[in-house]
């Protein structure tokens, strides 16, 4: 049987990557829409110091200069050419880049044309070399667990590229397309732990529960409230997009909103599960003749300690992720407002929502793993 689920993670592994160079491929084999690279790496050689902008424009007022000399590191026409670009830093940090010599960036070069602009830094080398890192280190902690554990998120990952996002453009119902997304992403993470066993199968099921409730329960908070599922800047954009690009007008904002809930809580979700579904395992093969009631009894208690960390760890999370937001309105006025803000609400109802889906993957996995161990007959 272990064997079995080896080989079956090793095609889905190699499945995978075929995927990927198809998708690939099919770029490449795109047409190409201009000659040169609309947007190019470049190596800073020269850099000189900041200097006030020239000119009365009263936009540029705030702003300094620096001249730039960099060497284009992109495959392409424009290769190894050495470029020279008058950098304006304006004083908004969002904004403004200052070059600095043996660094890479990103710059804007427009088909003939001398207008040049650094427009971003180069940060994909320092986002592979974090996930490298990642998978050395779980790898070289846990084995082959944690091969297959990479592969469980690789798999997680294409499931949301290529179902997720295309189904909720096209206009499916996004709670449904995030409970299936979360059943194959469950499924797989489980599995490749576990192995197809009792303990796997509570785990899988008590997670898809969980999540489907906390989808729920956002929706009838957002329907109720209501939310518009539009408080970000982002949901904002792609509304704008929506409405003048002439598709996907018809785009579920609220729904969007339940599915980021229901994969949010995902991970928090899975781990509960799969921990009530092992202790359960483990206390029946200390006492297989205990009773049903006795088994549910044990796996509860330790279920009770688990709910409170990991009630926190999703709060902490959204907290986390929100607290420039947070800072912004410490100085807000009334703070009795604070609670009817669409902002605010959005981010306690993901928080909370979540946390009750956790909440409630304690008794599902629990139940359901004593039926796997003790039958129906109590």
């Amino acid at each position: 049987m272990k064997l079995l689920v080896n080989i079956v993670f090793l095609f889905t592994f190699f499945s995978s990557i075929l995927i990927g160079v198809s998708a690939e491929s099919s770029t490449k084999l795109a047409p190409e829409r201009a000659s040169i690279p609309q947007f190019q790496i470049v190596k800073v050689l020269e850099a000189s110091p900041l200097e006030s902008v020239s000119g009365s424009l009263d936009q540029l007022i705030s702003a300094k200069e620096q001249q730039v000399k960099v060497r284009v590191l992109s495959d392409g026409p424009q290769k190894n050419t050495e470029l020279f670009i008058n950098n304006i830093v304006p004083d908004n940090l969002a904004f403004g880049i200052v070059a600095k010599k043996d660094k890479e960036y990103i710059i804007s070069l427009a088909d003939d044309s001398d207008d040049v602009a650094i427009i971003d830094y180069h940060r994909k080398p320092y986002v592979i070399g974090l996930f490298i890192l990642f998978v050395i280190l779980i790898i070289g902690f846990s084995g082959f667990k944690g091969f297959k554990a990479i592969l469980s998120l690789f798999v997680t990952a294409l499931s949301i590229i290529y179902i997720l996002i295309p189904a909720i453009k096209e206009g499916y119902d996004p709670i449904l397309v995030g409970i299936f997304i979360s059943a194959i992403a469950t499924a797989v993470t489980v599995i490749s732990i576990a192995g197809f066993t009792k303990k796997a199968f509570a785990a899988t099921i008590g997670s898809i529960g969980a999540v489907a409730i906390a989808g729920l329960t956002s929706f009838f908070v957002i329907k109720g409230a209501p939310l518009s599922g539009l408080a970000s800047n982002e949901a904002q954009i792609l509304l704008a997009n929506s409405m003048y690009g002439g598709v996907n007008s018809m785009m579920n904002f609220q729904g969007i909103l339940s599915a980021g809930v229901i994969i949010a809580s995902l991970g928090a979700a899975m781990d509960v599960a799969v921990s009530i579904a092992s202790a359960t395992q483990e206390l029946y093969l200390t006492d297989i003749n205990q009773s049903f009631n006795n088994l549910f009894k044990h796996a509860m208690n330790v279920g009770k300690d688990i709910m409170g960390t990991m009630t926190d760890t999703l709060i902490l999370a959204y907290t986390g992720a929100s607290l420039p937001l947070f800072l912004l309105l410490e100085s807000y006025e009334p703070k009795a407002l604070l609670l009817n803000m669409e902002i605010i609400v959005t981010e306690l109802t993901s928080a909370l929502a979540g946390s009750i889906g956790i909440i409630f993957a304690i008794p599902l996995t629990a139940i359901i793993s004593v039926f796997m161990y003790k039958g129906f007959k109590r």
